[in-house]
């Protein structure tokens, strides 16, 4: 059985009383707390090997770079990406998600192109394209939610047009929990030639993420939801 109580230990924060109370957190999809070990290796890389990673053949540069790669493949593990050339660490869900749209959106979506994203996506995941939509002549489309809380797939199907360039769509629901069928979505697209980005910040600390089973082009999460450090 789980020793709840050495569990506890890991995490400083829940010693605290909030108004005379023993702190229960239950906001962890919003952010995690972070365990004293992770605290810990944060702590032991400021003062201990910091140095420029990628830049130096001296000794604390080497330790530096070897634990950052060291972590990108632990990651890529994680997720069963084909190659550590593959992830690209950023701040966030938020700045991956704009960088996407940043930089495969401004370099390959022109007028008259369409995105399709679904109606239960988090503002991180609406925000970048809107803007993206203000430097080019390019439209939203919205996939529904069913009254269970379920996309609507029929109407998904029937949005992808010789215009569809590209589907962003949240692999879980940061209000509803809801799980979308992302495999199938992802397939669907791609019988279509449309790459496809899912936002997997709910889902990644809950479920067995396998990139290439997904055979997802752009997966997105983060460390702070997952006992990771924030930024």
């Amino acid at each position: 059985m789980l020793d709840i109580a050495k569990i506890r230990e890991d995490y400083p924060i829940l010693d605290r009383k909030i108004y005379g109370r023993s702190l229960v957190y239950l906001d962890n999809t919003a952010t995690s707390q972070t365990p004293r070990e992770v605290v810990d290796a944060v702590v032991a890389g400021y003062t201990r090997t910091k140095a420029n990673v990628h830049r130096g053949v001296h000794t604390l540069s080497m330790e530096a770079t070897e634990l950052q790669e060291g972590a990108r493949r632990k990651v890529r593990e994680f997720i069963n990406a084909p190659s550590s050339d593959e992830i690209i660490f950023t701040r966030g869900t938020t700045e991956a998600i704009n960088l996407v749209a940043a930089s495969y959106g401004g370099a390959f979506f022109r007028d008259g192109d369409e995105i399709i994203l679904s109606v239960m996506e988090h503002h991180s995941n609406i925000v970048p394209w809107q803007l993206l939509q203000r430097r080019a002549d390019i439209k939203l489309r919205v996939v529904p939610i069913r009254e269970d809380g379920s996309l609507d797939m029929g109407v998904y199907r029937s949005l992808f047009n010789e215009h569809t360039r590209f589907v962003a769509i949240c692999h879980a629901s940061n209000v509803l929990g809801t799980v979308n069928p992302v495999k199938e979505i992802i397939a669907e697209a791609h019988a279509h030639d449309v790459p496809v980005l899912i936002d997997g910040a709910q889902a990644a600390p809950h479920l067995r993420i396998d990139v290439q089973d997904l055979d997802a082009d752009f997966y997105a999460f983060s460390a702070h939801k997952m006992y990771g450090p924030a930024g």
